[in-house]
């Protein structure tokens, strides 16, 4: 019976193994180990024994078990996993390729399962995969070394592993009768610091001969010692033990799953740095694009100053008391005004509009360009297969837009924006009309408001008095009207620029938010994930350490 505080500890332990299978589970990760280990819970306690070959695995299992039933020798004997238990008559079960069952009558196989696994260092490559597989379900680990080549490189590196998986070790020096006393402690020394060194402590040694043991020199063996010790392990420790030992594991798969996980976030952040700069691109390009557009607009606009420039010398030129009688023709007048001051300026005015939208649809193949520019330039993104999932649909996706860009269409759409700004304006009628003939109409009315200012003239003497007042206003009215215009022009340029904007940044984010947006949710899932196996492996440590 377990008593209330290891009850408690076993009830906490299992609460924590399932949330972390779960855990494994759900960001696709390893879980066979922990499955493993939440059914040996409930099995028997487990002992594995391993080292490498000739170190005398074998015959310390035979002397522990007092019979011959384990293969001895001095070339790798065992190449599968020999699985150890209790039964009323001896039995061999090959249960698998990898695995046989035996069955032993010996009263200790009822408290406990022995796993003879092969070596460590055998020449069989599938040697040491069998035994790391087995390695996990250990409650306890028996690590044998030869007391004539104690604690080689190779097991160092073993017990690394071992150490890894959080296991308890026990280390046996097999074969002391080949040592004298004094060579005997410095091997013990020797292993001592070894371990320390390689385990973080120094775990329990026996220093014992199984071939003496196998003799009948069983007090000269030390066998006795170890075989004790094991019992004491099973009467005193074996719940702990085995509480302790999913824990290890659980930790154990946490900290090999967060480097992974780590590279996967690292990844979706250098993807990510390739949306930002692809956010700044857009940012960029807008800036540039409103501050370059007044440009345009002032080339747009300036067509309009030079018809009041015009204006207001053709009005110097003909409003004058020596041309009294040409004023008196209005119809003549008007002609005059429009060849000589608004002819072609329709023309220039629509060119220069025209030339506005195309260097607005110009900066947006540009930006598509940019874009690809950039997505080819960014580092780790020259090898194709370098190349994120998320990386390859927004290259893709920019492609295709380059490829099915077409700047006169846009262009055209885009008077299309002129003309809906126009409307209501002064400039209502350039929908039906197109903007050169509007702007000629308007010119014309504007040709009628002047003139009329001059109806009112009857006579020389009347004339001489009103004419440089009625100049002066026709002047002024002539301003006003080609201001409005101006004004009207320049609003409707400006909207249409914003507009353009605005679709612009739609259609762009369109080719990459998208992928850009599952890259963030991907890295913040992903962070949550390594925070959350960040505090399981935490939360397994606590929990063995309150096993010990």
């Amino acid at each position: 019976m377990l008593d209330s505080k290891t009850q408690a500890l076993a009830q906490d332990v299992r609460a924590l193994l399932t949330q972390g299978l779960d855990a494994l589970a759900r960001v696709g990760l390893e879980t066979k180990p922990l499955k493993q280990a939440l059914l040996d819970l409930d099995g028997p306690f487990l002992l594995v024994v391993v080292g490498e070959f000739n170190s005398g695995k074998s015959s310390l299992l035979n002397a522990l078990l007092g019979g011959d039933f384990l293969k001895e020798g001095v070339t790798p004997t065992t190449d599968r996993i020999n699985l150890i238990g209790y039964g009323p008559e001896p039995k061999l079960e090959p249960h698998s390729p990898e695995l046989v069952l035996i069955q032993l009558p010996h009263p200790m196989l009822k408290d406990v399962r022995l796993v003879d696994t092969p070596g460590t260092n055998a020449i069989l490559q599938h040697h040491q995969v069998l035994t790391e597989k087995f390695l996990p379900r250990a409650d306890l680990i028996l690590f044998v070394t030869s007391a004539d080549r104690p604690f080689t490189q190779s097991e160092a590196n073993f017990l690394s592993f071992i150490r890894a998986w959080g296991k308890k070790v026990v280390i046996v020096i097999n074969k002391m009768d080949l040592l004298t006393e004094p060579e005997l402690q410095q091997v013990l020394e020797f292993v001592k610091k070894g371990a320390d060194q390689t385990l973080g402590q120094v775990p329990p040694i026996f220093a014992v001969s199984a071939r003496r043991a196998r003799q009948g020199e069983i007090a000269t063996s030390h066998v006795p010692e170890l075989e004790a010790h094991i019992r004491q392990v099973l009467t005193h420790q074996a719940a702990i033990l085995k509480l302790g030992s999913p824990l290890g594991v659980l930790a154990r798969l946490t900290e090999e799953a967060i480097p992974v996980l780590e590279a996967k976030f690292k990844e979706s952040e250098k993807q990510l740095a390739t949306c930002r700069e692809l956010d700044h691109l857009l940012e960029r390009h807008e800036e540039r694009t409103r501050r370059d557009f007044t440009g345009q607009i002032a080339l747009a606009l300036q067509a309009i100053d030079e018809v009041r420039a015009r204006g207001e010398r053709w009005l110097d030129e003909k409003v004058r008391f020596s041309k009294f009688l040409e004023l008196m023709q209005s119809s003549k007048l008007k002609q005059s005004f429009i060849d000589e001051v608004v002819r072609g300026a329709n023309q220039e005015i629509e060119r220069r509009v025209l030339e506005a939208m195309n260097w607005l649809a110009r900066r947006d193949r540009e930006l598509l360009e940019d874009a690809l520019s950039l997505l080819r330039e960014a580092p780790g993104l020259r090898q194709a297969e370098q190349v994120g999932s998320e990386e390859r649909t927004i290259a893709g996706n920019l492609e295709e837009a380059l490829r099915s860009f077409d700047a006169e269409a846009e262009a055209i759409q885009l008077r299309d924006f002129i003309q809906e700004s126009l409307r209501g304006t002064a400039l209502a009628e350039v929908g039906v009309m197109g903007l050169g003939l509007t702007i000629l109409l308007v010119a014309q009315k504007i040709a009628f408001d002047i003139l009329g200012i001059f109806a009112t003239l009857f006579g020389a003497i009347l004339a001489t008095s009103i004419l440089p007042r009625r100049k002066e206003v026709a002047k002024t009215r002539l301003r006003e009207r080609l201001a409005e215009l101006r004004s009207t022009l320049e609003r409707a340029l400006s909207e249409t620029l914003e507009t353009e904007l605005h679709r612009t940044r739609e259609r762009f984010n369109s080719l990459y938010r998208t992928p850009c947006t599952r890259l963030e949710n991907t890295r913040k899932a992903t962070l949550a994930d390594m925070q959350m196996l960040e505090g399981l492996k935490r939360a397994a440590l606590e929990l063995r350490s309150r096993l010990d």
